[in-house]
């Protein structure tokens, strides 16, 4: 698949991402398998300066009002707010620096998880 997304592809990534904000066990392999189809680079990208900026911050609270999912017309809605904002001045660079320092190990986890689809992919039957 190329670098150009749909806006249903980028929505249905968003809704994959999200996943890891949610204050419940976190199913990192299924969140792997809804993305497996996207370019690693483009989706750590995607991770870090479109999904985590609108759904970290459910996270950084004591108690996070978002434990099930996020519903994905306000999810859409919030993360097409926050893109809106200017993503190329220093306070945006500061939070996307932070946001890659918070949640480093969710998206490490994301990769592994990817990797091993991949390797799965490459040699069926090592995976039996």
């Amino acid at each position: 698949m190329g670098n150009e997304l749909s806006d249903k592809q980028r929505e249905d990534i968003w809704c994959a991402l999200s996943d890891v904000f949610v204050d419940t066990e976190v199913d990192y392999e299924g969140v792997a398998k809804r993305v497996a189809d996207i370019d690693p680079d483009q989706l750590k990208e995607i991770f870090f300066t479109e999904v985590a900026p609108y759904c970290g911050s459910n996270l950084l609270v004591p108690i996070p009002p978002i434990w099930a999912g996020f519903a994905r017309e306000s999810l859409v809605n919030g993360i097409l707010e926050e893109l809106k904002l200017n993503r190329h001045s220093l306070s945006a660079r500061v939070r996307f620096a932070f946001y890659r320092w918070q949640f480093r190990e969710d998206w490490e986890r994301v990769a592994a998880e990817l990797a091993k689809l991949a390797g799965a992919q490459k040699n069926p039957s090592a995976s039996v």
